[in-house]
C-alpha cells in the first residue's frame, strides 16, 4: 500500500496491482454540518471503493468550503488531485452535492473526466440511496446527470436562502448567527435580556500561551500601538507570531470545531491576515459582514455578537497607530527597523543608527579575504560628519550585552511604577464613533432609493440625535496617581529575552545610547557607547541658559 501523508497526498505509481486507484473526496461547508460529518463521508466512500474492488490512494478533504461558492478547481485538496490525473482512476464522493451544487460545475467535471481517459466519477449514495456512477457514453446519461446537478443546485440555493433568513433573524435579536468563529473567541450559550437562550461569542483563553487566542490578539494590538512611533508594524507582529509559534486562524477554527479537527501543520501566518485582524471592528464585539462593514440596528447602533476584546480608548489608540504606520511613515515600512531604534543614535549627527550585516574579513597571505562568519552591526548612514570622521559602526552582539549590563546597573534596583487612573466623564471616543457612523450612513444614503433609503435615514437620524446629545455634555478629566509596584526593572528585564520588549522598556524611561567614533584599533565597547537616562539636555544650550540666569540675579 502506498505511503500516505497527513493530507492524503502521495506520489502514486502508474499501475497499482491491477486494481482501480481511488481518491476519496470529502467536503463540508462549515464545521457545524454534523449530518454529513467527515467521518460519515469517509466510511461511505471506503465502502464504495471496496464494492468496485478499488484501493484508496489518497483523500481530498476540503472543510469550511461551500460548493455554491467554489468550483472543484478552487478547493485546495480537490484541485491537487484534479491536477494529477495520471495518479488515480476513480474519484468517489458520498453524494453529488458533496462534489457540486452547480450545473455548470457538473458539466466541467464531466468534460474533465472525458478528456482524461474516461475517469470514473462515483457517488456512494445516489437517488434512492443506491450507488451512482456517471456514464458519459450516451446523451441520455448526460441529461440525467444534468437533471441531478440541477436538483443539487436548487437544493443548495434553498438552503442558502433559509440560512440567510435565519441569520438575519438572529442578528436582529443580538445573537451570534453562526459561521466562522473569529480569532480570539469561542462559541457558547447565553441567556439574553429577553429570557431566551442563544449562541454568543466569548473571549477564548488557554493555559498554553501559544493557543490563548484572545491574549495573542490583544498582544498584537499592544505591539502595534507601542511600535508605530518607531516604525514597527505588521511585519514586526508577523515575526513575533512566528517566533512564539502562535496558533494560526485556520487551526484555531479547527480546535473550535465540534468535534475538533486535526491541525494543519502547513498553515502559516501572513501579513495580509495580520493586517485584516488589526483593522477589523470585530474586536469591539460588533457583528460585521463579509466585506468588513458593521451590521446596525434600526437606530443605526452597531449590533453586538461577542464580548468586546478592546475598550473604546484602546480601539482609537490602535487606529491612530495604524494611521501613523500607513501615512505618517510615508506609507511604507521602516527599512532601518531594529530593537534599539529610537534609543541608539550617532553622537555626531544624532541620527538613528541602522541595522546592517555582512561577512567578516581576515588576512590570508597578505590578502584580505571574506570569511563565512556573519557580522551584525549598527551603522550610521549620516552624511553630516566633519571631514576625516568616518561613519560609525559598532558590532551588535557586544552592544546588546553592554546595554544589558548598563541598564541593570543604572535602573535594575529601582522598583517599577504604575499610573493608576480614576476615570472621569469623557464621551469624545463615542463622539468620534458617532461622527464616523454619520459619515458612513450619509455616504450610503446617497446611493439608495425607496424603502432602503428610508431605513438608512432612520439609522442616520438616530445616530445624529445621540451625537447632538453627547456634544452638549461637559468633559470631566480623569485623575492619575503613581504607585510603586513590587517588581524592579531588573525583574522585568531578566524575565524576557525579547529585545523588542527590552527596547520598549528603555524608550519608556528615556534611555539614550550615543555611539562615539572609534579611537585606535578595536577599542573596548565601553569606549564606543555612552548610556544616558531621563531628559537629555543639549550641553551648549544648558550653558547659555545658566549664563542668562546668572545675569538676572
Amino acid at each position: 500500500m502506498p505511503l500516505m501523508t497527513p493530507r492524503g497526498r502521495v506520489e502514486v505509481p502508474p499501475t497499482f496491482h491491477g486494481r482501480p486507484r481511488v481518491v476519496g473526496a470529502k467536503r463540508l461547508s462549515r464545521y457545524t454540518d454534523a449530518s454529513t460529518s467527515v467521518e460519515v463521508q469517509e466510511e461511505m466512500i471506503t465502502s464504495a471503493a471496496n464494492r468496485i474492488g478499488g484501493e484508496i490512494v489518497g483523500w481530498a478533504e476540503d472543510v469550511d468550503t461551500s460548493a455554491l461558492k467554489t468550483t472543484p478547481w478552487e478547493r485546495d485538496e480537490l484541485s491537487y488531485w484534479l491536477g494529477r490525473p495520471d495518479e488515480w482512476d476513480v474519484m468517489i464522493w458520498q453524494r453529488m452535492d458533496r462534489a457540486v451544487r452547480n450545473m455548470g460545475d457538473m458539466v466541467d467535471l464531466a468534460r474533465y473526466a472525458k478528456q482524461n481517459n474516461g475517469k470514473r466519477l462515483i457517488f456512494a449514495s445516489g437517488p434512492g440511496g443506491a450507488q451512482l456512477e456517471l456514464d458519459f457514453s450516451s446523451p441520455m446519461s448526460e441529461l440525467i446527470m444534468l437533471i441531478l446537478a440541477f436538483a443539487a443546485q436548487l437544493e443548495g440555493q434553498t438552503i442558502m436562502e433559509r440560512n440567510q433568513g435565519a441569520a438575519a433573524h438572529l442578528q436582529s435579536l443580538g445573537r451570534w448567527p453562526g459561521g466562522v468563529v473569529p480569532y480570539g473567541w469561542k462559541v457558547g450559550r447565553k441567556t439574553f435580556a429577553d429570557g431566551k437562550e442563544g449562541y454568543w461569542l466569548y473571549l477564548h483563553t488557554d493555559e498554553d500561551p501559544k493557543q490563548s487566542t484572545a491574549d495573542i490578539r490583544r498582544q498584537m494590538v499592544a505591539r502595534v500601538i507601542s511600535g508605530a512611533p518607531v516604525g514597527r508594524g505588521f511585519s514586526d507582529v508577523l515575526r513575533w507570531l512566528e517566533g512564539m509559534d502562535a496558533i494560526t486562524p485556520k487551526n484555531h477554527r479547527a480546535l473550535q470545531a465540534d468535534p475538533p479537527r486535526e491541525l494543519d501543520p502547513e498553515s502559516r501566518w501572513r501579513v495580509t491576515v495580520v493586517r485584516e485582524m488589526l483593522l477589523s471592528p470585530v474586536m469591539r464585539g460588533y457583528l460585521t459582514k463579509r466585506d468588513g462593514t458593521i451590521v446596525r440596528d434600526e437606530t443605526g447602533a452597531p449590533i453586538m455578537q461577542a464580548e468586546a476584546m478592546l475598550d473604546n480608548d484602546t480601539w482609537h489608540e490602535l487606529n491612530d497607530a495604524l494611521r501613523l504606520l500607513e501615512n505618517g511613515l510615508a506609507g511604507r515600512p521602516r527599512s532601518d527597523g531594529h530593537e534599539l531604534l529610537g534609543v541608539l543614535v550617532c553622537s555626531i549627527c544624532e541620527r538613528n543608527l541602522v541595522y546592517n550585516w555582512g561577512y567578516g574579513k581576515k588576512k590570508v597571505n597578505g590578502k584580505v579575504v571574506r570569511t563565512d562568519e556573519r557580522e551584525e552591526k549598527y551603522r550610521c548612514n549620516g552624511t553630516e560628519h566633519p571631514p576625516g570622521v568616518p561613519g560609525l559602526a559598532i558590532r551588535k552582539p557586544e552592544t546588546l550585552e553592554w546595554v544589558s549590563e548598563q541598564f541593570l546597573a543604572h535602573l535594575g534596583p529601582f522598583r517599577r511604577t504604575q499610573i493608576v487612573r480614576t476615570p472621569g466623564v469623557d464621551h469624545r471616543s463615542e463622539i468620534a464613533d458617532l461622527e464616523a457612523d454619520v459619515e458612513e450612513l450619509s455616504t450610503r444614503l446617497g446611493a439608495l432609493r425607496g424603502p432602503a433609503a428610508d431605513a438608512v435615514m432612520k439609522q442616520l437620524q438616530g445616530r445624529s440625535d445621540r451625537l447632538e446629545k453627547l456634544r452638549q455634555q461637559p468633559v470631566i478629566p480623569a485623575r492619575e496617581s503613581v504607585v510603586q509596584l513590587d517588581r524592579t526593572w531588573a525583574d522585568d528585564w531578566n524575565a524576557t529575552d525579547d529585545w523588542a520588549v527590552r527596547g520598549d522598556m528603555m524608550r519608556s524611561v528615556g534611555v539614550r545610547l550615543e555611539a562615539l567614533p572609534a579611537v585606535g584599533w578595536r577599542p573596548d565597547i565601553s569606549e564606543r557607547l555612552r548610556f544616558l537616562v531621563g531628559t537629555h539636555v543639549d550641553a551648549e544650550e544648558d550653558a547659555l541658559e545658566d549664563a542668562r540666569h546668572q545675569a538676572e540675579l
